[in-house]
């Protein structure tokens, strides 16, 4: 199958118009399959413009469409004879255009009839296709026993309520159909295959991505040797969500095939009860994305340690006690799910959509240190999945105790926490500083961005606090250099929205041919990690 991506409508009905004309022209007593609906409204009305410059002649033409409602009268403004007569056959000279008869009182006969008129006339050239939400061309519906010639078909509630847009009332849609079998679609020398819109999306991904199936009647076109989809970027472009599991919130983000973030939103994380209890209600909010967005895929990004043999996931700042969260979001989302630690997340999402390395190590500055590595563009997570733990390497070895066992951790010293304490610390011993008085203008309460405020005001002691803070950092940095070599170190958390205040002094520290940046994406990182957790695992 040949796949033609259009950036919208109007360019995949312009496409689609020029491959039958090119059919018209090459062969001008040719034999067209046509379809109805409004996606190839747009194909029509560019035939009607072509013929009516003398670009293309269908005086030789003759067509067959594919369906039409039963029982229906021809008159009736939703008949597909009332269709193609208002879009086409009004406007367009043809030789004989046939289409099946909704008012026969003998179906039966009328099918037979039908399938004999086609092989009569030589068989179809090139036949037109839509295909429904659900997978059906013509008005073949998912089944496990597909019919294959033309025959009286009984419609599926999901086609009767998508095709009630066009009527006043769903109950005035037909429940039946006449319609052409699937080998008699497949018959056809050449097919274009048309789907329009982010409604199609779903299903378009099947048929490309799945096997035959009869519950997806579509992908029989892929045993045909001349098929051509025509689809516009909604209909084509995957999407996939991302979850950023965070101790203060849960972030939501959708992504498209470019990552672009199509969608944002975020609940606050419940800390206490079960894990169980977290995991519905994360489900709950995927379940209204779904709802808006084709999703393909989900990624979720979580602090802590995740056991990868069955992502069980245990940390210290959410109620994870080895719990299997994958499973537990199972139970409410059936889409594939994909788990990995929150910083290996913002690393991928800042090697594949913002500083663009496939070497790279984030460090995240938060209330630890967190580190994601990324070798040859892929997450580094070790064996056992915990690898990148790198707040807990040692800087100090008669240093402050962390509550991880050990003694003098990198992010007892270079955290954002860490640097709070050294701020509040040095306010204390020295109580007329800058810093100290703009700590007791906020309430007593420092934070990451108050030995800034001090700085900015020329407090010597803020200074002094803030050099000292950034040559722990260093230390850390150049260890992890040294080990890795990475082609880019990405620095991303509040702290680094001070840009080049922060950046500038840090890389004086550092040795020579040491590549640090600030993270482009700072706190989209995570969102957009996790939905890529989805799009490359696919």
């Amino acid at each position: 199958m040949r796949v033609i991506v259009c950036s919208n409508y109007d360019e995949m009905s312009k496409q689609a118009a020029k491959l039958v004309a090119g059919q018209v022209n090459l062969k001008p007593n040719c034999v067209l399959g046509l379809a109805t609906g409004s996606t190839p409204i747009g194909l029509y009305n560019n035939l009607i413009q072509m013929s009516d410059a003398g670009d293309v002649d269908f005086s030789e033409v003759t067509t067959f469409n594919l369906d039409e409602y039963y029982p229906i009268s021809k008159d009736n403004d939703q008949s597909y004879d009332y269709f193609m007569n208002k879009h086409l056959f009004s406007k367009v000279k043809m030789k004989n255009h046939y289409i099946p008869n909704g008012e026969t009182s003998d179906p039966e006969k009328e099918c037979t009839d039908y399938e004999k008129r086609i092989e009569s006339e030589g068989g179809i050239d090139l036949q037109i296709l839509g295909i429904g939400q659900n997978g059906h061309i013509g008005f073949n519906e998912p089944d496990i026993n597909l019919n294959t010639v033309t025959h009286l078909t009984r419609l599926t509630e999901s086609t009767i309520k998508a095709n009630s847009r066009f009527f006043e009332n769903i109950n005035d849609v037909p429940t039946m159909a006449l319609t052409m079998g699937i080998a008699s679609i497949l018959k056809s020398r050449k097919i274009i295959l048309l789907a329009s819109g982010r409604a199609k999306h779903k299903v378009v991904s099947e048929l490309l991505n799945g096997e035959i199936n009869t519950s997806i009647p579509a992908s029989m076109l892929k045993v045909h040797p001349d098929v051509v989809l025509i689809c516009d970027k909604e209909a084509y472009t995957s999407m996939y969500l991302g979850v950023d599991i965070g101790g203060t919130h849960i972030k939501f983000g959708v992504i498209d095939d470019e990552n672009h973030v199509l969608y944002k939103d975020s609940i606050r994380t419940r800390k206490r009860g079960k894990a169980q209890i977290i995991m519905s209600e994360i489900g709950a909010a995927c379940k209204e994305i779904i709802k808006k967005y084709p999703i393909s895929g989900i990624g979720i990004g979580t602090p802590g340690i995740i056991d990868k043999k069955d992502n069980r996931v245990s940390a210290a700042n959410l109620p994870f006690d080895n719990d299997p969260i994958v499973d537990y979001l199972k139970e409410y989302i059936d889409l594939p799910i994909y788990l990995d630690n929150d910083a290996n997340c913002a690393a991928l999402a800042e090697c594949k959509a913002g500083v663009h390395e496939d070497d790279l190590l984030m460090i995240t500055l938060g209330t630890g240190i967190g580190g994601g590595i990324i070798l040859g563009g892929k997450i580094y997570s070790g064996k056992r999945g915990d690898a990148g733990e790198i707040g807990h390497m040692c800087i100090q070895s008669d240093g402050i105790r962390c509550s991880c066992g050990l003694v003098g951790c990198w992010e007892k010293y270079a955290s954002v926490s860490a640097l709070i304490e050294q701020i509040n610390d040095a306010a204390q011993k020295n109580p007329d500083c800058i810093m100290a008085q703009i700590i007791k203008e906020e309430n007593g309460a420092a934070d990451g961005e108050t030995v800034f405020k001090a700085m900015e005001k020329g407090c010597p002691v803020a200074n002094e606090v803030f050099d000292k803070y950034l040559s722990y950092l260093a230390t850390g940095i150049n260890s992890v250099a040294n080990i890795f070599r990475p082609e880019t170190i990405v620095l991303a958390g509040g702290i680094t929205a001070q840009g080049d205040i922060l950046l500038k002094p840090l890389q004086k520290k550092l040795a020579a041919n040491i590549n640090v940046k600030i993270s482009r994406l700072q706190n989209d990182a995570g969102i957009i990690g996790a939905a890529l957790l989805a799009k490359l695992s696919q």
